[in-house]
């Protein structure tokens, strides 16, 4: 296949990407948010917007601040200035003594996936599952357990409840870890580099399963250094670099015909491309 008809059927597939979404409302929308550590700014006055179920994917060079932004929105890291809203409500914001103030409630509403898991050794596959929602978020525990045997079995892994993390693969640690984050019915799933710490061969199965998720439409915000899959599920795509936004639109543009002279250095690295 020549690249112009490689250009057309990424086009197509975009197309039916962006079916429902051109008119939703912002979920996300950063205003100006700057984060620093120490003397280095690693989120520089952001600005940056996602729509509703959209599936905005995040790339760029090491330490550009991608994971920081996720970190930010999840509620992990305050910020210096700026703020954040969520679903058109004020969500993450600083008070005049220079403190993060951060909605909780909001922030159940986000669920967060890590490269490296995160799951806890001594507690078993379903005590991971529902440590948070019954401890922190007062769910029943009766409640708590249908919901951990209704999304690990849509995940494949029923089987395992019982199960350490120890005696788990890479792969099968990490879609626990997917459906931990699913536990709270969150409106916005984030992931962090979530296949870099996997063997090749469990990374299909983890791209999977975020594929069937973005078929359902969850809205996702993607970090990623795997430029190929980040083409395939991006709905949008994001290119940062020294703290801030340097290009954002459709990835038929991004990994195709990208306008910012920054984008095409980094992509022709990562890519190839000519």
């Amino acid at each position: 296949m020549n690249t112009e008809e490689n250009i057309n059927e990424q086009k197509a597939e975009n197309a039916i990407k962006h079916q429902g979404f051109l008119g939703s409302k912002p979920l996300v929308e950063f205003k100006g948010v700057t984060k620093r550590f120490g003397d280095t700014c690693v989120m520089d006055e952001m600005d940056l917007q996602m729509r509703e179920d959209d599936r905005l994917v995040i790339i760029g060079p090491s330490g550009s601040g991608k994971s920081t932004l996720l970190r930010v929105l999840m509620g992990l890291e305050p910020i210096d200035k700026g703020e954040i809203h969520f679903d058109s409500k004020p969500y993450v914001s600083v008070d005049s003594k220079g403190r993060t103030q951060t909605d909780l409630a909001t922030r159940s509403k986000v669920g967060m996936v890590f490269q490296h898991y995160t799951l806890f050794p001594h507690l078993s596959v379903l005590g991971n599952m529902t440590l948070s929602p019954v401890k922190v978020h007062g769910m029943g525990r009766s409640e708590a357990e249908d919901r951990a045997r209704e999304y690990l079995g849509r995940l494949g892994m029923e089987d395992k409840l019982n199960s350490y993390p120890g005696k788990l693969s890479g792969g099968q640690k990490q879609r626990v870890a997917i459906a931990r984050a699913l536990m709270l019915e969150p409106k916005l799933m984030l992931f962090d580099e979530v296949t870099s710490a996997l063997d090749p061969e469990m990374v299909a199965e983890i791209e999977k399963v975020m594929l069937d998720l973005a078929k359902q439409k969850m809205a996702m915000m993607i970090v990623t250094h795997d430029m190929y899959f980040a083409k395939k599920i991006a709905t949008e795509s994001v290119f940062i670099a020294g703290g801030k936004v340097v290009e954002k639109c459709d990835p038929e543009i991004m990994f195709n015909e990208p306008k910012e002279e920054r984008t095409k250095d980094f992509l022709n690295k990562v890519l190839h491309l000519k």
